[in-house]
């Protein structure tokens, strides 16, 4: 094979151009920091990283997601507890408006305070978290709670909201208004909240020391436990919203580092290959120099 000085002129641009090309992929990664800039550096490594990125960015989601819920049902514990004091504080009422002895005017002065605490319920459960009624269902854009003639009503809906806390992992959380108000097994009537102040302010006012002592003092009890229970629900979704963002938090610290390690360079590592590559160009430019040597053009001039 006849070797001529096209053929070492030709072999020598091309080696030097792949030099060339393999000093600026390192140049690239050392000034931005990656792995690689583009699919073709690497596809399969690409494809892992934006995977893992797209986790990354997923789990950020759902940590929102449990940071919201968390918020929600703090504020509804907060509501809850003002709501049991204010059915204790009923409940003192009955049993001192049950005294026989009580003059008009003090039983009056009881009834006005009972009215006074079906408000303040009203105003309770009507307590939003960022501009949403917590006890609404999911009604969430409208006070779900109102006193219509002289007693508490519920006009939200039935169902709970729930949030994706995981990738397919969703919770509920009890934001159903009609299940801290109505509670099963109080007597006829006195099933809804609304209804039992209603009576009890009724029997102050005509001094019915019977109802008082009896169905009225039975009935505001039920609600109180109805009341813990819808509490103790709303604590158990708390504890596992707890659960769940300490083990968000986990993950994401793994993905984060496992997306760490596969997109980002070795600093000290790129340095020293980008300065193998940077002689090893030095010296194909040397070579280069002993490669194109004078032709007999160059003697005949």
């Amino acid at each position: 094979m006849r070797i001529t000085n096209n053929t070492l002129t030709g072999n020598y641009l091309r080696n030097l151009n792949r030099n060339l090309k393999a000093m600026q992929k390192y140049q690239n990664q050392l000034s931005s920091g990656k792995e690689v800039s583009r699919p073709s550096d690497n596809p399969m490594l690409v494809a892992r990283i934006m995977q893992l990125d797209s986790n990354v960015r997923m789990n950020e989601q759902y940590e929102k997601n449990i940071s919201d819920a968390l918020g929600w049902t703090d504020t509804a514990d907060g509501a809850l507890n003002v709501v049991t004091s204010t059915l204790q504080r009923a409940r003192e009422l009955i049993i001192y408006g049950a005294n026989g002895t009580l003059s008009d005017t003090d039983r009056s002065a009881l009834k006005d305070e009972v009215d006074t605490l079906q408000g303040q319920l009203m105003q309770v459960l009507n307590t939003n978290y960022d501009g949403r009624y917590i006890f609404g269902g999911q009604k969430t854009t409208e006070p779900p709670f109102s006193i219509v003639d002289g007693k508490l009503s519920y006009s939200g809906d039935s169902s709970n909201i729930e949030r994706e806390i995981s990738k397919g992992v969703n919770i509920a959380i009890p934001t159903n208004g009609s299940g801290i108000t109505f509670t099963e097994g109080a007597s006829l009537g006195n099933e809804e909240i609304g209804s039992l102040f209603k009576n009890i302010s009724e029997a102050l006012d005509s001094g019915n020391t019977e109802d008082l002592s009896g169905k009225l003092l039975g009935d505001i009890d039920k609600h109180l436990d109805n009341t813990i229970r819808f509490r103790s629900k709303m604590g158990a979704v708390y504890n596992r919203l707890e659960s769940a963002k300490e083990r968000n938090a986990a993950e994401n610290l793994s993905m984060t580092e496992l997306l760490s390690k596969s997109e980002d360079i070795d600093l000290a590592e790129k340095m020293m290959e980008f300065s193998t590559m940077r002689t090893v160009y030095q010296a194909s430019l040397q070579t280069g120099a002993q490669i194109l040597q004078p032709s007999l053009l160059d003697y005949i001039r």
